[in-house]
């Protein structure tokens, strides 16, 4: 029995998927929330940049057990407790983290519908003009940037704490604390949908509209992962994938109609924390100016 026993340890430890288990590096990834479809694009990009990248080393992406607000996400990967997030960029979250500079959401994290009371929507006609709504209250996350975005254009905004499902801004819109809640147009439409037994409602007329990128962010103990990242972007755009796992989600096609609706007034406002801007960040529809950016920056 004892050769026997021998002979099948070995096996098992020099097999392929037991070398391949024990060899595989775990990214782990920060998320505000812990139900799979917040954040499910981003992880399955993350994961098939992962797979299509192994020749920097077998890797599987892996979620952090808690979930947490913007600013506990960024402690996280600057100890190296986890190595990527996702979040729209800013000029001082660039400095706390290395920054992977690829739109994931096209910038449309950049155009802004409003949450606003169901019964309201008579203080937004189609005529309102900006400095009407500059004189209402609206509420943002405290630790995203759009707040600082807002606040720079002159609108009347007040940051709230993290909670589930943003469940105390919305609660403030239907309970008449606040006027209205900016959302991007990417995940107004799941909202609403979790808080269909609220009093709110998306408005009609307005959509608000600025330079603002989703990126990838790297812990600075990680920095051999920024490579990879843009590595595998590069490979996703040229295969097309990237483009069909876009288009795979429902709340992205809708953000696309709700982006490019002739109905809404447009108001421009000025992004004073952004690094960067780009002319064309919608790579599904004409890839080749984002895909000539990756590569400069593979140059680097």
């Amino acid at each position: 029995m004892k050769p026997f026993s021998f002979l099948f340890l070995l096996a098992l430890v020099f097999s392929p998927a037991g070398f391949a288990n024990d060899a595989q590096e775990k990214v782990i990834f920060t998320r505000a929330f812990a139900d799979e479809a917040y954040g499910y694009y981003h992880a399955q990009i993350l994961s098939r940049i992962l797979e299509l990248t192994p020749e920097f080393g077998a890797a599987v992406a892996e979620p952090h057990p808690q979930p947490m607000p913007q600013a506990r996400q960024i402690m996280k990967l600057q100890s190296g407790e986890a190595q990527v997030m996702w979040s729209a960029t800013s000029a001082e979250r660039e400095k706390q983290l290395l920054t992977v500079r690829f739109p994931l959401l096209q910038g449309l994290a950049g155009y802004r519908v409003l949450v606003i009371h169901k019964f309201k929507q008579g203080n937004y006609p189609a005529d309102v003009t900006e400095s009407r709504l500059q004189s209402y209250f609206g509420v943002q996350g405290a630790d995203w940037p759009d707040l600082t975005v807002l606040k720079h254009n002159g609108y009347k905004v007040e940051g709230l704490p993290w909670s589930l499902w943003f469940a105390n801004m919305f609660i403030a819109v239907e309970k008449g604390l606040v006027d209205y809640f900016p959302r991007n147009v990417i995940e107004v439409s799941d909202d609403l949908e979790r808080h269909a037994d609220k009093s709110v409602k998306l408005e009609d007329n307005v959509l608000l509209r600025y330079p603002s990128y989703e990126y990838f962010f790297v812990s600075p103990k990680h920095p051999e992962l920024v490579k990879r990242l843009y590595t595998g972007l590069l490979r996703m755009l040229d295969n097309g994938e990237l483009t069909s796992y876009f288009n795979k989600h429902n709340n992205h096609r809708r953000a696309m109609e709700l982006a490019t609706q002739d109905t809404r007034t447009i108001f421009e406002l000025a992004n004073p924390g952004i690094t960067q801007t780009f002319k064309n960040p919608l790579w599904s529809q004409n890839p080749a100016p984002m895909r000539a950016y990756v590569e400069a920056r593979l140059k680097e």
